[in-house]
């Protein structure tokens, strides 16, 4: 990548990768949750009494796709600042100890995670809620659609550690792919309108720190709570989970109960 030419090529390549990633994760998981599988998983839907407009549905495709071009020009200039020798990225495991190169994950995830929960309380200040965040809460039930639906400066901030993080800390190539894989899948599960985690998640060891579906499905149909990404330990911590945040989990599954009784009467 020697000029600007070579930039923007690389920009379109990644975008047109990124639209990939939208239209398998995003557009054709939609079709597959919310029409295909619609009547087998009805039980398992967060939200089944609300109603989802298609004008919800356009307004995400059409932010989907700004998101996708603007990460595409943030990934080309990654890998433009590694090609100049900004980057403190690497593919020989063996340069900074193997033992970095697989716990640096343990970090990585970590690291946003806490990020994550700051700036997006940020983005929930009255002064810049309306202004940017709003954006993507106009989906008050999230859909697979939901996934890249960013205002363009809150997409910036949200891409700002993949940007930074390996100018400051050594980071092997495929720990990053990794990351940006279980972000991308965590992402989907966050959104989806189903709950994808099994039954009694939120009281088993160790797992309860995981978010499961609900928890960033409350956020969206609440706003003020539930404001973390992959763990909830911030959310407990600043007291900014939703009490009630259980019971709706154990609610999916005691209505996934009764329509299983109603099924058999029916038979």
């Amino acid at each position: 990548m020697t000029n600007f030419t070579d930039f923007l090529q690389s920009a379109l390549q990644e975008s047109f990768f990124n639209f990939t990633l939208y239209a398998i994760f995003g557009i054709a998981v939609f079709w597959l949750v919310w029409k295909g599988l619609k009547n087998v998983w009805r039980w398992r839907r967060i939200q089944p009494k609300s109603e989802k407009r298609k004008h919800f549905f356009s307004h995400d495709i059409l932010f989907s796709f700004g998101s996708i071009l603007l990460a595409g020009f943030l990934t080309a200039l990654i890998t433009l600042l590694d090609q100049l020798g900004y980057m403190k990225l690497y593919w020989d495991i063996n340069k900074y100890g193997t033992t970095w190169g697989i716990l640096q994950l343990f970090f990585l995830l970590f690291f946003y995670d806490a990020y994550f929960y700051w700036s997006h309380r940020f983005m929930h200040h009255p002064k810049i809620y309306r202004w940017v965040h709003k954006t993507h809460h106009k989906s008050t039930d999230p859909s697979p659609l939901t996934i890249f639906a960013f205002h363009p400066f809150e997409n910036l901030i949200e891409f700002l550690p993949f940007l930074v993080l390996p100018m400051i800390v050594p980071i092997f190539w495929p720990m990053l792919f990794l990351w940006q894989t279980l972000d991308l899948l965590n992402n989907l599960f966050a959104h989806l309108g189903y709950e994808i985690y099994p039954k009694n998640w939120v009281r088993l060891p160790f797992f309860k720190y995981k978010t499961a579906s609900t928890h960033h499905n409350m956020h969206h149909e609440k706003f003020n709570g539930n404001y973390g990404l992959y763990f909830t330990f911030w959310d407990k911590w600043m007291n900014t989970e939703f009490k009630e945040y259980k019971e709706r989990f154990d609610e999916v599954y005691a209505f996934g109960l009764i329509e299983s009784k109603n099924t058999k009467r029916k038979i």
